[in-house]
């Protein structure tokens, strides 16, 4: 049995050895930006040797973010392309490969190999959208107080990032959680606090 020095990851832990008759096991972590997605998602994966597929790889290019596009609930994440280049040849053979799309060149990177493993940790923000989600083993979502996530914000990036994402990503995103009823009955909720993000 897996054991966490940090109490507040045994359920997860628990919840993963649970699935004992499943050859391969999603996990999904979501929650609010700031909240520490990335490194709850790097220490689970140090303690499953799970490699972790980041959903900011798949954020859909500068020319697809229409008005339209982005009205709707997670509109502004690949599902499509992470549907077609990661989950379903992760379910048929467990390995898959995919090219993150760069923000700052938008442009897509060199291919990125996920090799074959018993644990898949699904890290970012639209880790839970339904098309994922339904696929998932095991649901992580992260709370943050707004407080904290604008000063961990702030300390990330400076001012002028803070009113990028107050003015754009966290609406997004919290039209997306509110549509999809997040955290929902699914999920293992867990503070935010429960390591300083980076």
């Amino acid at each position: 049995m897996l054991r966490s020095a940090n109490p507040r990851l045994q359920p997860v832990l628990d919840r993963v050895a649970a699935k004992k008759e499943k050859s391969r096991i999603l996990i999904s972590i979501d929650g609010p930006c700031g909240s520490g997605k990335t490194t709850l998602a790097q220490e689970l994966a140090d303690m499953l040797s799970a490699p972790v597929i980041h959903m900011d790889d798949f954020s859909i290019p500068h020319a697809q973010k229409t008005p339209e596009r982005l009205r709707i609930p997670g509109g502004n994440a690949d599902v499509e392309r992470f549907l077609r280049e990661v989950l379903h040849p992760i379910l048929r053979t467990g390995r898959a490969s995919y090219r993150p799309y760069l923000c700052h060149s938008d442009a897509y990177g060199e291919s990125i190999p996920i090799p074959e493993s018993r644990c898949y940790i699904i890290e970012g923000s639209y880790s839970m959208m339904p098309e994922i989600a339904e696929h998932v083993d095991v649901h992580v979502f992260l709370r943050i107080t707004p407080e904290e996530q604008q000063k961990r914000i702030l300390n990330r990036g400076g001012e002028e990032k803070l009113a990028q994402f107050n003015k754009r990503w966290i609406p997004l995103e919290n039209a997306y959680f509110a549509a999809y009823h997040l955290p929902d009955a699914r999920c293992i909720c867990i503070p935010g606090d429960y390591v300083q993000a980076l």
